[in-house]
């Protein structure tokens, strides 16, 4: 090989990598390019935590922003546990402080392109362990007579340790471009509006709740 050859050679190699390093860069950035701005579009840029906003037809308070995930309380929820005058010792800085969460999560699938939109809700780290056994309670024993079988605890979910809990299933929505915010945000709203019934339950249950530390 000529010597012009050779550099034009070790040139095109050069190009090459330089091109896939910003490929993998595009790569990566690419799954909360869209989230990101959806959830700016319904919080507002800078949400600060507490935050009340309308989402469909129904209010959330904002807890907080990562990279692929949004968390927040329904309102209704955040209004019934209030009225408990429950410290919830255990949950002082787990979310919004509260002995619930909801948060929406995507997911990248394998080809780069498409992703799945989750919403989920979880009872958290309660130290007393019976005040944590009795919301896991109320909340399965609700379902089970609705018959909302989208409310499913994972079996042991009230055992003595355990600290978080899982309970809404059949919940992924599919986003056909991650990068598309209007996409992203109308299935956000999509999702939490398909489990309405799933929060009105639950917030229907929770003065049922007993806090160890309430008066």
């Amino acid at each position: 090989m000529s010597k012009g050859r050779s550099e034009t050679h070790d040139l095109a190699r050069q190009l090459f990598r330089d091109q896939k390093k910003v490929l993998d860069l595009i790569k990566r950035d690419r799954p909360d390019s869209g989230f990101a701005t959806a959830v700016f579009r319904l919080f507002g840029d800078k949400p600060e935590r507490g935050k009340t906003v309308r989402i469909g037809k129904h209010e959330f308070d904002y807890s907080s922003h990562e990279k692929s995930l949004v968390s927040f309380l329904p309102a209704r929820w955040r209004e019934e546990l209030d009225k408990t005058k429950g410290a919830w010792s255990g949950c002082e800085n787990w979310w919004a402080g509260y002995p619930l969460i909801a948060w929406v999560e995507i997911r990248a699938a394998d080809d780069g392109t498409t992703a799945h939109l989750k919403l989920h809700a979880e009872v958290g780290p309660v130290s007393d362990h019976k005040v944590r056994q009795g919301i896991i309670e109320a909340i399965r024993m609700a379902a089970s007579a609705k018959g909302m079988e989208r409310i499913q605890f994972p079996v042991g979910a009230s055992d003595k340790g355990r600290l978080y809990s899982r309970f809404l299933r059949e919940n992924p929505i599919t986003v056909s471009d991650i990068r598309n915010a209007d996409e992203i945000e109308k299935k956000f709203v999509e999702v939490i509006a398909g489990f309405e019934p799933e929060f009105e339950l639950v917030s229907s249950v929770i003065p049922n709740f007993t806090s160890a530390n309430a008066p």
